[in-house]
């Protein structure tokens, strides 16, 4: 596995095509004003998933890949996490960790467990549809995505209403 491994969480944005249009027509005081109001989104994101890492059953190990988590400026809320920055004992990085540290590994796999018995990796999270549940990534954006589509929604809704009343004419 690469050192750059990087997740980024964020919608389809095929799905999203015709609001991404009107996006695009808006001046640019409301798309400064919608990028911040999905910035502070976001943010907010990433520190709920940070605050999830003290859930996760190899605690000390999560919150070293948690501290890679990093809100992006976009019209959609998403973070970023993993990369090359943090480094684990041994010199693996928090992307080499990500997949192992959130989902777990089976007890028979190599990458589960080291030579002296010791465990690199929680044992596999259990399974849900075709994956796993993870243990703390998926669960609190699974928790937290009501709360992110309603602040989203409430976001785009005043900036574009906002936009319309000026017809087209800014924000403000």
């Amino acid at each position: 596995m690469s050192d750059r491994t990087t997740v980024r969480i964020q919608p389809d944005r095929a799905q999203l095509a015709g609001l991404f249009k009107a996006f695009r027509e808006m001046d640019k005081d409301s798309q400064v004003k919608l990028k911040n109001d999905v910035s502070l989104i976001s943010a907010w994101s990433a520190g709920e998933l940070q605050t999830g890492a003290f859930n996760a059953p190899m605690q000390a190990q999560a919150q070293r890949v948690a501290q890679t988590v990093r809100p992006n400026k976009d019209r959609i809320p998403n973070v970023t996490i993993g990369g090359s920055k943090q480094r684990f004992s041994g010199g693996a990085v928090s992307g080499q960790v990500l997949f192992g540290n959130e989902f777990g590994a089976n007890s028979t796999s190599p990458a589960g467990a080291f030579p002296n018995g010791g465990r690199r990796f929680p044992f596999r999270s259990p399974s849900k549809g075709r994956g796993n549940t993870g243990y703390w990534i998926f669960k609190t954006l699974t928790s937290i995505q009501p709360e992110i589509t309603r602040r989203w929604k409430a976001s785009v809704t005043e900036v574009l209403n906002n936009w319309n009343k000026g017809a087209g004419g800014g924000y403000g």
